[in-house]
């Protein structure tokens, strides 16, 4: 049976006749009949929540020629989100999760006339690359730190490994290693001198490479991490172990030939047995008087060309050296920009592919130089070369396939190079991205190399990419240089197919649509460096991404803190803004229940009182016969006045309540903050209900009510968006059953009490602001309570229970009058 509001409040009315006498009672209820202490509301603004994982301090301390230095490791300060730029589609979480300090200046280099750096401190930058390192399901990250800006010193930076807890927040995990430290995987020597140690355990590459690799090598699901001469392995244990000079060629650690110059490396299946081989263009040369391999030359002032290199993978991380490559290892007659009157052409960027669909895989290779391709027999601009495997590893004994022209012809350099189906018919395609020479490094373009059938290559890029010259001219957004990077292919809006991410200066995405990729670039930063590495740390809508923000520089240090850059759509924006209101709703809610214990209080007690960890009742009561009033007040996080009438029959009883009470109200989102507001109530309840047992010790009743809880206009304060709302409400009828049972035990008086109510049909819940948007819930509406106290003459002990708040025990003095 459903009885609406309107009409159990008409036939109650009815019965009403000593409505002159509420007032009285209204005005002047006080007091009760137990002197409990009144709950106080915490009312402090709530701070964001620092949700990232903290680590103990630590630091690499260095000596340079120019004297003491050192790397310190640590987490910021918190800054939240609210702290940083935002849009529509990301937001900065977790800033300074890491943060790094180098300590230490260095004089300025000028060994390479384009790239030219004052004295001053040591800057910190990384890459960051995803990994797995613990067989879950989560993200995990390597990070591999870099500094700048001096080649005769660099200092040393480690390579770190963070653990994602599964919420989206990242451990950093020494554990991770084989002796539970960090290892030094770049730096602590000098770059352009050949007298360094080529077992240094920092590694014995020359200058920041492009080719270090996060990828499973030995087979076991763990990350593996390769840079030239550095491999370190997953062990039994899931350790990762350092076994570069175990697991890898001698070449790389021959004193002869010093350091090892890699521009670029990459990765892939060369000889068709379901492992991941290395390809190395390794572009450098031996010390004075010694050939490749370490013997003495008899021309003293000789060097030879160390060759490129493939690295045959036995499945177990076993690297063999392959050189069947064809190498271009002399110099041609050309005038050089610097004067020199002789050139050479060699690769900057490489890849691996199955090209032409034999099973085995073919050698790219991206060039430097295009000016002089051409004389190397090349078409003139020839921005680089396949070379087909034999299927026997050997890419000497075939035919090459010749890739189109450089985008900036004779001024070109191709910096980054990828392979992927980009159109889906099979064969495998390649993505270029270059930059040139002058003005240095300031340019960046992508090319789409279309794959025709395994004999050729052909350029799409205008057709497929209409974007893709935004940054052929610059970078219109700052003074950053833009054209060194990384591409990385990934499925960025996980939508089932690849697209591609240009990590540089100012991080770019072409998002593939089937017939186009379109470009995005509207990303955030804490800086003018729109620097980001993808990684997908929450694993839904659009990639997230690792960003840095060089934070402060001063004489002789600099700290760079790395955060996340997260990606919450607009979808998800939107249905969090739409639940700006939930906590006010609970609020009016909570504020309906109070009824319960003023329909329950009617049952002919003269002094009325109820306290929860929450609100506190007072009141008192006037019985005629048939018919009682009753009128109070409420203390705590509710606060205001109640009356109430009632009119019983032995078969059935009637009755309402009307309320005025404040509350303050929150209401927690994730995107917009805590928002809070002062609450204003109209709490409104007809009610009908029926005694089952009534004797001297057990009362059980149940009923049916209806609510119409109403908020006054009101404006929210405390969030990143504030709206003023109309009169708000909440309706809705339930069913409810209480009981009371009392007995004496040992000198004692034990009272229990309990009831439920619980809504059913449709419950109204409507908040309107004043920008016309209309913010609803579907929530039912329910409430358990029980309460048990011994009394003992005047003392007695009171426990409480509600279903919104805490158990609550209270001990007193009470006076009956």
């Amino acid at each position: 049976m459903v009885i609406t509001l309107q009409e159990i409040s008409v036939k109650i009315l009815k019965t009403l006749i000593i409505s002159t006498f509420l007032f009285f009672v209204y005005s002047c209820a006080s007091g009760g009949s137990s002197q409990t202490a009144i709950p106080v509301l915490d009312q402090t603004t709530l701070a964001p929540v620092d949700e990232r994982i903290p680590f103990t301090k630590f630091k690499n301390s260095l000596v340079t020629p120019w004297g003491d230095a050192s790397k310190e490791y640590f987490v910021s300060s918190h800054y939240p989100s609210s702290n940083w730029p935002s849009n529509e589609k990301y937001i900065v979480e977790d800033y300074g999760f890491l943060s790094v300090t180098s300590m230490g200046r260095h004089p300025g280099d000028s060994n390479n006339p384009d790239e030219i750096s004052q004295a001053g401190p040591y800057t910190n930058n990384a890459q960051w690359f995803e990994a797995d390192l613990n067989l879950d399901e989560y993200t995990d990250l390597i990070y591999v730190g870099n500094n700048c800006c001096n080649r005769d010193y660099v200092l040393e930076d480690l390579m770190l490994a963070f653990i994602n807890n599964g919420d989206g927040h990242f451990r950093l995990a020494p554990e991770i290693f084989t002796d539970g430290q960090f290892p030094c995987v770049n730096g602590g020597k000098s770059w352009i001198s050949n007298a360094e140690s080529t077992l240094h355990p920092c590694g014995n590459q020359a200058d920041y490479t492009n080719g270090k690799i996060v990828a499973d090598f030995n087979g076991d699901g763990i990350s593996d991490y390769y840079d030239t001469s550095i491999l370190y392995l997953s062990n039994s244990e899931g350790k990762l172990e350092n076994r570069s000079q175990y697991n890898l060629p001698d070449l790389f650690f021959e004193e002869a030939h010093g350091q090892i110059f890699v521009h670029d490396a990459t990765y892939g299946d060369l000889d068709n047995d379901g492992d991941l081989d290395i390809f190395v263009p390794i572009s450098d040369y031996t010390k004075l008087g010694f050939k490749f391999g370490g013997e003495i030359d008899p021309c003293s002032e000789c060097t030879e060309q160390i060759p490129y290199t493939a690295l045959i993978n036995d499945g177990k991380g076993n690297f063999s050296a392959n050189y069947k490559i064809p190498l271009y290892d002399y110099w041609v007659e050309f005038e050089q920009k610097n004067g020199f009157p002789r050139s050479q052409l060699w690769p900057t960027t490489a890849a691996i592919g199955d090209f032409d669909n034999d099973g085995f895989g073919d050698i790219a290779l991206g060039w430097f130089n295009p000016e002089i391709s051409h004389l190397y027999g090349f078409n003139e601009n020839s921005s680089g070369v396949i070379y087909l495997n034999n299927g026997k590893n050997d890419w000497t004994q075939r035919d090459f396939i010749e890739l189109p022209s450089n985008y900036f012809g004779a001024n070109g350099n191709a910096n980054d190079m990828e392979v992927f189906d980009f159109n889906d018919d099979g064969f495998m395609d390649i993505v270029l991205a270059s930059t040139i020479h002058e003005p240095y490094y300031e340019s960046r373009v992508i090319q789409f190399f279309k794959n025709d059938q395994g004999h050729s290559f052909i350029d799409i890029t205008n057709s497929l990419s209409p974007d893709h010259a935004k940054y052929a001219d610059g970078n219109p957004y700052s003074t950053w240089w833009v054209g060194q990077g990384k591409l990385h292919i990934i499925d960025y809006d996980h939508d089932g197919d690849l697209d591609i991410v240009d990590t540089t200066t100012r991080t770019s995405v072409f998002i593939n649509n089937q017939t186009s990729f379109d470009l995005y670039d509207d990303f955030v930063d804490t800086d003018e460096d729109v620097l980001l590495w993808p990684v997908e740390i929450d694993g839904k809508y659009h990639y997230d991404f690792i960003g840095s923000h060089v934070q402060i520089c001063a004489t002789n240090y600099c700290t760079t803190n790395f955060y996340q850059l997260l990606d919450p759509p607009a979808a998800d924006i939107t249905t969090d803004f739409l639940s700006k209101t939930n906590g006010y709703f609970v609020s009016l809610a909570q504020a309906s229940y109070l009824n319960d214990h003023l329909r329950e209080l009617s049952y002919k007690k003269e002094i009325l009182s109820y306290s929860d960890s929450m609100t506190s009742t007072f009141g008192s009561s006037i019985n005629m016969g048939k018919f009682s009033v009753l009128a109070g007040n409420y203390r705590g996080l509710h606060s205001g006045n109640f009356i109430g009438g009632f009119f019983n029959e032995s078969f059935m009883s009637f009755g309402f309540t009307h309320s005025k009470v404040t509350t303050m109200s929150q209401s927690q989102t994730k995107w917009f903050g805590m928002s809070r507001a002062d609450l204003s109530l109209d709490i409104n309840e007809v009610f009908l209900k029926k005694d089952l047992i009534t004797t001297d010790s057990l009362l059980i009743t149940v009923g049916y009510l209806s609510n119409l809880t109403t908020a006054g206009n009101f404006f929210e304060e405390g969030g990143a968006i504030n709206l003023f709302f109309h009169e708000s409400k909440i309706e809705y009828q339930a069913s409810f059953a209480s009981f009371r049972y009392g007995f004496d035990f040992s000198g004692y008086s034990v009272n229990m009490a309990g009831g439920m109510r619980k809504s059913f049909g449709h419950q109204e819940q409507i908040f309107k602001s004043d920008r016309d948007m209309v913010f609803n819930s579907d929530n039912a509406f329910s409430n358990e309570y029980f309460s048990i106290d011994l009394v003992k003459g005047n003392f007695y002990l009171l426990a409480i229970k509600n279903g919104n708040t805490k158990m609550r025990i209270a001990t007193g003095v009470q006076f009956n009058f």
